[in-house]
Parts: C-alpha cells; sequence; structure tokens
C-alpha cells in the first residue's frame, strides 16, 4: 500500500468512526502488531536455536564416531602386536636383553 492509500482508508475510518473512535481504533492496532512482530521475533528465534541445536548434536554425532573408528583402529593395533609377540615367543626367538642378544644367549653368558 501506498501513502496515499492509507491516507484515503485513514479519513474514511475518521468521518464514519469520529476522531476519539478512530485514536482508540489506531492505539489498539498498534498494540496488536507490537504483539505479532514480538510473537513473530521469538518464532524466529527457537527456529533459530533449534537449527543450531541439530548441528551441535550432527557435529557431536560425528566427532564420537570418529573416536569410536579410531579406538577400534587403535585396539586393532593392539591385536596385532599382541600377535606379533606370541609369534616371537613361540618361536623362541625374543630379544628381551638389552643389548639385543637372545634370552638362551644371555643365560649361557651370565
Amino acid at each position: 500500500m501506498d501513502f496515499p492509500e492509507i491516507l484515503i482508508i485513514l479519513l474514511v475510518a475518521m468521518v464514519v468512526l469520529g476522531p476519539e473512535k478512530t485514536i482508540e481504533l489506531a492505539t489498539k492496532l498498534g498494540e496488536f502488531l507490537r504483539k505479532v512482530r514480538e510473537t513473530w521475533d521469538e518464532l524466529r528465534y527457537q527456529m533459530y536455536m533449534e537449527s543450531l541445536n541439530k548441528k551441535i548434536m550432527e557435529e557431536s554425532e560425528q566427532t564420537q564416531s570418529l573416536e569410536e573408528s579410531q579406538e577400534e583402529g587403535v585396539l586393532e593395533y593392539i591385536e596385532e602386536v599382541k600377535a606379533k609377540e606370541v609369534e616371537e615367543n613361540e618361536s623362541g626367538t625374543t630379544q628381551n636383553a638389552s643389548d639385543g642378544t637372545s634370552e638362551g644367549t644371555q643365560a649361557k653368558t651370565d
């Protein structure tokens, strides 16, 4: 609506309702528009907070799945190291001495 249209509507309202009723109507209309604006702002804020919370939850889930996959990788690595140690112990060529000799050689030299 352009300003001349609003001016014509106000003049018609002034003629039909009278000056006192027009002022009351304008006051009530202003209060109503303020409440609508406050409600709209609150709704927009809530929608923003929900989208923010959703993003945080998604990032949290991604971080958690990444941590779980890293833990699985570490556990697999530990199992591989243990398996190699068991193989070395079974073959009897473990080197526990600080100079790199095997246990049997170390026992003979002591």
